[in-house]
């Protein structure tokens, strides 16, 4: 059995790892990138849930405006999202590409995210770089 893939004519970001995927059906999406965990922005509704995880610090947070400004960017045109899970807040978990490359593997490398171990660790090389040449949360 293949993989669901939503073909995303727009791909609204409302941060760097979730947002929302509208196809040619006229159908809305809400998709959370696999692997990927970024900087929460406001109104915080998870950081007053869960305050202790990574998403929820200083430092997250400090670049979560930019972090979101980049996946905007990225999706600007649209996506190619290969659905991989369901997540527990029915968020289809994807895995977006724009022009072949990774919209992750992007925001993960650029150091505006990091490899989220709850998904299996899939950018850890690309964090492992980021952190080596002092990008984005690294600096």
């Amino acid at each position: 059995m293949s993989a669901a893939v939503l073909i995303c004519l727009t791909l609204v970001m409302h941060d760097a790892d979730s947002g929302r995927c509208r196809t040619a059906d006229a159908a809305n999406h809400s998709v959370r990138l696999q692997g990927v965990d970024a900087g929460e922005l406001a109104p915080f509704t998870r950081c007053r849930q869960r305050p202790d995880i990574w998403a929820c610090s200083p430092i997250a947070r400090s670049t979560a405006t930019e972090a979101r400004a980049r996946a905007r960017q990225l999706a600007a045109r649209g996506a190619r999202c290969s659905v991989v899970d369901t997540d527990r807040y029915r968020r289809k978990v994807v895995v977006c590409t724009v022009n072949g490359r990774d919209m992750g593997r992007t925001l993960v490398r650029e150091g505006l995210a990091i490899s989220e171990t709850n998904y299996g660790d899939p950018y850890r090389s690309e964090e492992n770089a980021a952190r080596r040449e002092r990008k984005g949360i690294w600096q």
